[in-house]
């Protein structure tokens, strides 16, 4: 056979052969495919039924938090707070009874007794929004979430429960001058720190008369 045939079949050979070898795939299919998406919401519903429980048992006093802020704020903030943040904002989970003094479409007033004062503060019902409940919790750390859309996430999954869940038989049966016990998640600036007209994330809420 002519050599020039031989080599001609041969490169052929060998071409039909590379061509069975290669397999071509976009590499955003290739990402999709081996990318799982982090799941938030089933993420915080296990969180929540399994973790927050415990959390919100151990929530500090509302008058036992300020009366710790007030003798010392670095102690009582490191103590009682969290934050996933560098910054002037600090978030507790809080506990406390009071007397609500109005009933709001968004919020319902509520007089706190604290020593000899009393506090007039607000418990959200409507607008559950922000990163509160997620950082008061202090059962996340920056560190194992590299991507903050997945906190993001989180905040919002936690927020839409307590929007869904937790309100909603609230809300029907609270009047003015039901007696309310809470839990909460507060937002507080250690930079201006004033205790009157807190608002309060409820995680936790009940009418005990």
């Amino acid at each position: 056979m002519n050599k020039y045939i031989k080599y001609g079949l041969l490169v052929a050979v060998i071409a039909l052969l590379g061509y069975k070898s290669i397999y071509v795939e976009k590499l955003s299919t290739r990402k999709n495919n081996t990318a799982v998406a982090f799941d938030a919401v089933g993420f915080s519903k296990k969180l929540w039924a399994e973790q927050m429980p415990a959390k919100a048992d151990s929530a500090v006093a509302l008058s036992v938090l300020i009366d710790a802020v007030t003798k010392s704020e670095a102690d009582g903030f490191s103590k009682y707070s969290n934050s996933l943040a560098v910054g002037n904002y600090r978030y507790a989970l809080v506990k406390t009874e009071g007397v609500a003094t109005d009933v709001k479409e968004d919020e319902v007033l509520v007089d706190v007794a604290v020593g000899d004062s009393v506090l007039h503060i607000s418990v959200a019902t409507e607008f559950i929004y922000g990163n509160a409940v997620r950082d008061a919790s202090g059962l996340l750390q920056v560190k194992d979430y590299p991507n903050t859309a997945d906190l993001n996430n989180i905040s919002e999954a936690l927020n839409k429960i307590i929007r869904t869940e937790v309100l909603p038989p609230f809300k029907t049966t609270v009047k003015k001058g039901s007696v309310v016990n809470i839990v909460a998640a507060v937002e507080i600036n250690a930079a201006h720190i004033n205790w009157q007209g807190l608002e309060l994330l409820p995680i936790r809420i009940s009418i005990k008369s």
